[in-house]
């Protein structure tokens, strides 16, 4: 009897101590996000995502130098591909991004530019989920003139 009860909670703590560990990275995740009304920033703090989407840290990655950062997010969430849309249209303005252009068909790209960086979100509607990749990258130097210049 006194056996099963120490390995009990021998098992007890075990268990408790992953379950520590697990509550300990979650919490890091969260810190490394910036969170707002019904927006989270992932890695970026100028690109918003709504809080109905979820990273995917296996496909997603930050390059980050002193100078320089650039990255990819792939990142996925039931929500309405056109509200999805919407809401990347009034939030990067928000964040002083400028809209550039865009493509739609069955999928939807967005691109933006600021300052000296790039930004390109793609959407597309699954059978259960909207799955969104967002590509945030250096722009060149001349196109941002260009497209600073006024029309003659």
């Amino acid at each position: 009897m006194k056996r099963c009860i120490i390995l009990f909670f021998v098992m007890l703590l075990v268990f408790s101590g992953c379950a520590l560990f697990q509550r300990n990275d979650s919490e890091g995740t969260a810190r490394a996000k910036q969170e707002g009304p019904n927006q989270v920033f992932y890695g970026f703090s100028d690109v918003p995502v709504p809080k109905e989407m979820s990273i995917i840290n296996d496909r997603s990655f930050v390059y980050e130098t002193p100078s320089f950062k650039a990255g990819v997010l792939f990142l996925s969430g039931n929500v309405d591909l056109q509200s999805l849309e919407n809401y990347f249209k009034i939030n990067m303005a928000k964040n002083g991004w400028r809209y550039i252009n865009s493509f739609r068909y069955k999928d939807v790209v967005l691109n933006y530019i600021k300052d000296d960086k790039t930004c390109t979100i793609k959407m597309s509607r699954g059978a259960f989920e909207t799955d969104a990749e967002i590509w945030i990258g250096p722009a060149d130097k001349g196109s941002i003139q260009k497209t600073n210049e006024p029309a003659k």
